[in-house]
């Protein structure tokens, strides 16, 4: 097995809590030792975090050097903490740990299942639905299935996904498109804003980011509606990814514009909430009110307990 050991930091004196209306962000802990973290994903039944892992050179400027096939990415997890009530207030967390899910863990050691670039992911089951540039690569969480390739005829720059329970969804910033996609292939495609990045589900209901248009959209699932934008493009610069609280709340990162924020569930009312350097694909734990923010060029993942006031 490959290893990536973890530094987990629980730093009460330095970590910050800000408060805004009904909700209460704290930081309470840091996850130190990836590589270019792009997403993060909770697996709340086996409370086991994953986390995409560009690894690419950082040379140049730009963000092409991020979709290079160069076969460097890898996926890691970390346990979440185990206790439901605060854990800034218990003061530890269970067990961190992480693991390279690559060569002798969940990706062949050969071209086939190489890793270059992976970012967006989804969990599906017994699956971990991850994007590998232009196609998308299954894995089995108990190790029980052997992994799987999903071709996406046409892909250019497969970002994130979602899953509504029965399906996972991909988006195409490149192309600005979406799929719903079956693994025997034939995918629905799902009307898009230009430069779709994040994509999220809550009540039945698929939300979007624009990369491209700093904005946030309702989308069809079904694919039969053109998107619904938020008109919120002043307050953005170029969200990544989305989350939606049990009660409608949304949570936005901002990757240029160095922040995360929330948006009340009217659609309209906009405040940061956290402050930081590219923030990327956000993943959320609603059962313990966790918030996990992948610091893209930092090489780490701030955790932040969310409180309703």
């Amino acid at each position: 097995m490959f290893l990536r050991m973890l530094t987990l930091l629980l730093l009460f004196g330095l970590f910050h809590s800000v408060t805004h209306a009904d909700l209460q962000v704290t930081k309470i802990a840091e996850v130190d030792g990836f590589q270019i973290p792009e997403c993060v994903v909770v697996d709340t039944k086996n409370q086991t975090a994953y986390v995409s892992n560009v690894n690419a050179a950082v040379e140049g400027e730009g963000y092409d050097r991020f979709w290079a096939d160069d076969g460097n990415g890898f996926i890691s997890k970390f346990l979440v903490p185990r206790s439901s009530p605060s854990v800034r207030r218990r003061g530890k967390v269970a067990n961190p740990s992480s693991e390279k899910l690559h060569g002798e863990d969940l990706v062949r050691s050969d071209e086939k299942f190489r890793f270059s670039g992976p970012k967006g992911m989804c969990l599906l089951g017994d699956e971990l639905w991850v994007t590998d540039i232009d196609r998308v690569l299954i894995f089995s969480i108990s190790g029980k299935a052997e992994p799987q390739i999903i071709h996406v005829p046409g892909a250019v720059a497969l970002n994130d996904m979602a899953s509504d329970g029965e399906f996972a969804y991909v988006t195409d910033s490149a192309a600005g498109t979406c799929y719903r996609l079956h693994k025997k292939g034939k995918h629905q495609e799902i009307a898009a804003p230009k430069g779709i990045n994040g994509i999220t589900f809550h009540n039945e209901k698929m939300y979007g980011v624009s990369w491209g248009l700093s904005d946030i959209y309702e989308l069809d699932p079904d694919g039969k509606k053109p998107p619904r934008s938020f008109m919120l493009s002043e307050y953005f610069k170029t969200p990544d990814g989305i989350e939606v609280l049990a009660d409608g709340t949304f949570i936005v990162s901002d990757s240029e514009g160095n922040q995360v924020v929330s948006i009340a569930p009217d659609e309209k009312t906009v405040t940061r909430i956290i402050e930081c350097a590219a923030p990327a694909d956000i993943g959320i734990d609603r059962s313990r009110g966790l918030l996990f923010v992948p610091r893209f060029f930092e090489s780490k993942v701030d955790i932040y307990e969310l409180e309703n006031r």
